[in-house]
């Protein structure tokens, strides 16, 4: 991979305010040890705000893209307190920006803003702010960096959290040349072509970026017909570089037990009467599969593989990795993004996941509050490998609750209960210690009149 000219633009910090669930500026701290986190997990229950969350750094992205090319032109560079009048049926189809209510909470419309800590110092702090007025909403664009004055030389040591107030960046803001570096930085962090940020949803396999119209417009395809061709464009391309990720692609999805075996090539093929981008998995002399007739997990595997590698985006958020996948390849598919990370692939992975596989040091917690606000805490888990080596120490060899809700007993519990040959069993709380209790269909029929068989079998 060809040396990169501008900053990484890993995040340390993100605030967050007036934005759908996130109403009193929210901090989310993706940084522990004076370091921005690789691979940061967002967890918590439905609605609680992960979505919203990577939904803000996504609008960040776009506008901060849109005020910076609006404002570097080819006769100069307009200053950084420039505001941006839009009115509310703005739309632009290459930033993928529309500008409607639906982004505030219930009844507000004070302004919102969307402020990012970059962990690089010359980069700095970037808050971009969405004022209601009228018909129109203003656009404004703040930056605060403890870079020197001139270009992207290395910094003096500071880090951001000893940046200037933002009130105080009107006056000594940055020059022209540090906002036209600040625009490659953003709009091409990897080179042309790339982009800052792109958002996967895993449900759907879908994505857009910058320069690609609305996010999710594509429908519910097994492959997104951008992402296709990007592979088609990897797989029959000229350059190194390009080859080089059709390799790794192909690499990695060999690493998955299923697809080991099988030849992986991309083509144009006819499909319902249209010449349709998609790929082959072939094994040779004995069948040929299209993508979508591999297994439901199968298709994860390829989609989040290629999202990765094909994206060309500096940021990386993914919405449920763990569709249909089976634990196991959950932890494969784990270990796989953080690997991209320490590559330079991309320079930071977003994961919104409900299962405790992607768990690690870099968890943050969501939750909702009475009054429906979210609010976001960092708490680090412990690892499930590190939870099996202690059951382990303990005295706990078997993990007893199979992926499917069933419950496997050891042979002694089994002859004790007289579960010899199977069974029922009802786990009840008991009062008033409330530890939970496993009873028998005998002991329910004896005690409660129960035992109807309905529940999982042993």
């Amino acid at each position: 991979m060809n040396a990169r000219a501008t900053p990484p633009l890993r995040i340390a910090r993100l605030v967050i305010e007036n934005f759908r669930t996130f109403r009193s500026p929210t901090e989310i701290v993706f940084a522990s040890g004076g370091t921005a986190d690789a691979m940061p997990v967002f967890h918590g229950s439905n609605g609680t705000g992960k979505s919203s969350a990577l939904a803000a750094i996504d609008l960040f992205f776009r506008l901060a893209s849109y005020w910076l090319s609006s404002a570097v032109s080819a006769g100069g560079t307009k200053p950084l307190d420039t505001v941006l009048k839009l009115r509310w049926d703005f739309r632009d189809s290459h930033f993928g920006l529309t500008m409607n209510h639906r982004s505030w909470p219930p009844g507000v419309r004070d302004p919102q803003r969307i402020e990012v800590h970059f962990d690089d110092a010359r980069l700095g702090a970037l808050r971009v702010t969405l004022t209601p007025s009228g018909n129109e909403v203003i656009l404004g664009l703040e930056m605060a960096t403890s870079a020197p004055a001139k270009g992207w030389r290395e910094p003096r040591g500071k880090k951001v959290s000893r940046l200037r107030p933002w009130e105080e960046l009107t006056e000594n803001g940055p020059q022209d040349d540090e906002i036209s570096a600040l625009k490659n930085a953003i709009e091409a962090p990897l080179g042309p072509g790339s982009k800052p940020f792109f958002l996967l949803d895993a449900r759907r396999r879908d994505f857009r970026g910058i320069g690609e119209g609305w996010p999710h417009d594509e429908g519910t395809s097994t492959l997104s017909a951008t992402t296709a061709e990007r592979l088609l464009a990897l797989a029959t391309s000229l350059d190194p570089e390009e080859t080089e990720r059709w390799r790794a692609f192909v690499d990695l999805i060999h690493r998955f037990k299923t697809l080991s075996d099988r030849e992986i090539s991309v083509l144009r093929a006819p499909i319902s009467g249209e010449e349709v981008t998609d790929l082959r998995f072939e094994v040779r002399g004995k069948q040929i599969l299209r993508l979508s007739e591999l297994s439901s997990g199968e298709q994860q595997v390829v989609a989040l593989v290629a999202a990765v590698l094909t994206s060309r985006a500096a940021l990386v958020a993914i919405e449920e990795p763990e569709m249909s996948l089976h634990p196991d390849n959950q932890e494969l598919v784990r270990g796989i993004l953080r690997e991209q990370v320490q590559r330079g692939i991309v320079d930071q992975i977003f994961l919104e996941s409900h299962v405790q596989v992607f768990d690690g040091p870099e968890v943050l917690r969501f939750s909702r509050s009475p009054e429906g606000e979210t609010r976001v805490r960092r708490q680090p888990s412990r690892s499930l490998d590190r939870l099996r080596a202690h059951a382990r120490e303990s005295g706990a060899e078997e993990q007893w609750v199979t992926p499917d809700g069933y419950t496997q007993l050891p042979a002694e519990m089994r002859n004790k209960l007289s579960l010899q040959n199977g069974g029922y069993l009802w786990f009840l709380r008991s009062r008033p210690e409330g530890r939970w209790e496993a009873w028998t269909e005998a002991e329910l029929d004896e005690q409660l009149g129960l035992g109807d068989g309905s529940s999982k079998d042993t």
